[in-house]
């Protein structure tokens, strides 16, 4: 790395000046003891991007005696402090906390698709059901669910089609065209926006993201109800819901994806269950009556019959349903239906709208975003939620502290309670598993921990993010160094594998 450097007049001759950072970087270095100190640290926190900096104690207290058998301090530490991952799930936001996000998310699907059978003692505790491997055979489908249509947009048109060709070349009350000739490609920046803004119903929009989240929830129950329903026509016998509830769960895990029209997709995974009346937190097979073909059509019908009222604005009222488009497929790929539910694990709003921040802003912030880029329509979707959170019908939505996701105040993932493992207890199985193979040992205080063992700890914030500009370039060039280590040993593992051919 060579340093950028000025010069200045020193009698006749120029002297170089290092930069501030270049002069953080040498400082950090300098002292080799304390730079493997600091490196192992950037280490155990994963390569975060903006680390939490802690000072304290900890003590590692024997439960049947009293006696601490280890003690840690960060005043032993460089810069006497800790570096502990921020654990951000957002990708916009941690590029490393976000890998291992997405991983564990993944995990958490694919358990629930093709078993799993923790073995730490850690994660059993934590999570005391098992997902055994029979379930691969439950029927599982994968289902998206669309937003309705808040007026015509510009959309992709692949193979050069164009996008919206109408022959009769209609127009709306405010004189615009509700045609489109042309044909838009991925990086068009006319996709998803209106063709008319003064048609396109931008307070049903942000109501709909509000209640998103009861809609789901409400969809669940008409499935149930839809499952009673079927499962009476199967049997040929009469059978209520509460029946159904005695032999069936709806076990799901569900996560968002934003589109170009700034509007919120659900892609969920849906399996049925059978339920032991003698255990009703085990997971075993459904009556074989409840079958693949019986779940996807329960699905459809719910969500058709789905609606829930919105809030009256302007007089005007309007309903929450589902989009017309429902897709849903057959899980055959467990592996493949866990990565892509993962991948829209660490996605925001603004990793598909440019320029709209992953953090909440104001109203006096519009005009700043739309400065720097922010597009008309997703600023007029913003300025909605902070008009519409001014009115009392409105009140409990809470649309201004989610402008920043245009209305929608749910959570980006959910999954139901007996679908598969937590993101909990996939943590301390890594934690233990760190703990068994001394990784990390020098510098994570919780590494002492075990069975007759807790934890007794005074710890206090210093800040986020590193230490100084210097810290951040290394610590980048560490992250990197430790990228290509890892491809180049899943390069020779796999290259050892075809017998070196």
């Amino acid at each position: 790395m060579r340093p950028s450097a000025t010069s200045v007049a020193s009698g006749t001759s120029p002297v170089p000046v290092m930069s501030p950072v270049v002069a953080d970087m040498i400082a950090r270095v300098a002292d080799p003891h304390a730079w493997q100190k600091w490196a192992r640290q950037v280490e155990h926190a994963g390569h975060c991007v903006r680390p939490v900096r802690i000072y304290g104690r900890a003590f590692a207290v024997d439960t049947a005696t009293g006696e601490i058998r280890a003690t840690y301090s960060s005043a032993e530490e460089p810069d006497g402090s800790l570096l502990v991952a921020c654990k951000d799930r957002r990708a916009a936001v941690c590029l490393a906390c976000s890998r291992i996000y997405r991983a564990d998310t993944w995990h958490l699907v694919a358990a629930g698709l093709r078993g799993r059978r923790p073995t730490d003692e850690a994660l059993r505790e934590q999570d005391g059901t098992a997902v055994p491997a029979s379930v691969a055979d439950h029927p599982a489908v994968f289902a998206t669910f669309t937003a309705p249509s808040f007026g015509p947009v510009h959309r992709i048109t692949p193979e050069g089609r164009r996008c919206r060709l109408r022959r009769a070349r209609p127009t709306c009350p405010h004189g615009t065209r509700l045609w489109c000739p042309d044909a838009h490609g991925p990086d068009d920046p006319h996709v998803g926006t209106p063709l008319c803004y003064e048609c396109y119903d931008y307070p049903g929009h942000v109501l709909w993201h509000a209640v998103m989240p009861e809609l789901w929830r409400r969809t669940v129950i008409y499935l149930y109800q839809e499952l009673a329903r079927l499962a009476s026509r199967r049997t040929g016998r009469p059978m209520g819901v509460r029946t159904v509830r005695r032999r069936l769960r709806v076990s799901y895990v569900k996560v968002t994806e934003w589109q170009r029209r700034a509007a919120i997709h659900l892609h969920a995974v849906i399996r049925l269950d059978g339920i032991n009346a003698d255990d009703p937190a085990a997971i075993v097979p459904p009556p074989s009556w409840a079958d693949v073909g019986l779940l996807e059509e329960a699905i459809r019908d719910a969500a058709a019959r789905m609606s829930l009222p919105l809030p009256a604005v302007d007089h005007h009222r309007r309903t929450a349903v589902w989009g017309k488009q429902l897709d849903i497929t057959t899980v055959n790929a467990p592996e493949r239906a866990a990565a892509y539910v993962a991948k829209y694990a660490t996605k925001t709003a603004g990793d598909i709208l440019p320029h709209l921040p992953v953090t909440r802003f104001e109203a006096s912030d519009l005009a700043r975003l739309r400065r720097r880029g922010l597009s008309p329509h997703v600023s007029l979707l913003a300025s909605t939620c902070f008009l519409l959170d001014q009115r009392p019908e409105c009140a409990d939505l809470r649309l201004a502290r989610h402008a920043h996701t245009l209305g929608f105040a749910g959570h980006f993932a959910t999954k139901s309670r007996r679908y598969s493992t937590t993101l909990t207890a996939l943590r301390i199985a890594r934690r233990n598993w760190r703990t068994r193979t001394g990784g990390g040992a020098a510098a994570d205080p919780w590494s002492h921990r075990n069975d007759t063992t807790v934890m007794v700890g005074d710890w206090r914030m210093v800040g986020l993010g590193y230490l100084r500009p210097g810290d951040v370039e290394l610590a980048a060039t560490l992250a990197r160094e430790h990228r290509e280590a890892r491809e180049h040993a899943r390069e020779t593992a796999g290259h050892q594998e075809d017998g070196g051919r």
